[in-house]
């Protein structure tokens, strides 16, 4: 296998985790039949609601896009500033899995993820690391929908 075809794999691989699987349940299927007024629901003894957790990662992955696009987006001081109110629910959702689909398109473009952030980083190394961040609260929305019992969704869970 040459490095160019090592390449591909492995973008197609981090690029998967920004819409979720195929080790786990994608994000669309995660959030699919989740009304405004649960997705805002907190469950009791867990911290955030599902709205919470998916405006979490649309706060970074929009932060991600605009470092990508060459800009120099500030980063919160603290790790609350990462953690914006949710606002319309089907907004948010929308914005995240468009976004969810362009990160997933930077991850496979082999250019893009060989070129060097400002501090030398290659755009791989920061792909690879907010791909495992969206993967970890993706593992939290389903958690909270389960305390809710609002698991599986209508399409059916994780099962094979």
């Amino acid at each position: 296998m040459n490095e160019s075809q090592t390449a591909g794999i492995f973008g197609r691989a981090v690029g998967n985790l920004y819409r979720g699987g195929p080790a786990n349940v994608s994000w669309e299927h995660a959030l699919e039949g989740l009304e405004a007024g649960d997705a805002a629901r907190t469950p009791n003894h867990l911290p955030h609601s599902a709205a919470q957790l998916v405006a979490h990662v649309q706060f970074w992955q929009a932060h991600l896009l605009d470092t990508l696009a060459g800009k120099q987006p500030a980063t919160p001081e603290h790790a609350a500033g990462g953690w914006p109110m949710p606002g319309d629910w089907e907004t948010l959702r929308a914005t995240f899995l468009r976004d969810a689909t362009k990160l997933r398109a930077h991850a496979r473009d082999p250019e893009l993820c060989a070129a060097l952030n400002r501090e030398g980083v290659p755009h791989a190394a920061l792909l690879t690391t907010y791909a495992g961040h969206s993967v970890y609260h993706l593992g939290q929305v389903v958690a909270v929908r389960q305390a809710l019992g609002l698991w599986p969704p209508p399409g059916g869970g994780d099962t094979w």
